[in-house]
């Protein structure tokens, strides 16, 4: 893969918008599987909430990932 060509399309509006929703419905999925008893009884931290939103982090990226992979097998980069 070369990274030349694989940013920019990594950076695009279109696969940051689409990454940003697959992120937003799994992240909070996530955080539920991973933090629901603290969620449920409203004893949220700093801590707890820094963790979850880092969470996000992880279906972002492999969205993007997959996007950009899908994108330069598609136009035989």
């Amino acid at each position: 893969m070369n990274l030349r060509l694989a940013l920019p399309i990594f950076f695009s509006k279109p696969v940051a918008i689409r990454a940003a929703k697959v992120a937003i419905i799994v992240g909070v999925i996530l955080a539920f599987i991973n933090h629901g008893g603290v969620i449920l009884s409203g004893a949220i931290t700093v801590e707890c909430w820094i963790k979850m939103i880092l969470t996000c982090f992880v279906p972002y990226t492999v969205s993007s990932v997959t996007a950009t992979l899908n994108i330069m097998e598609q136009s035989k980069l």
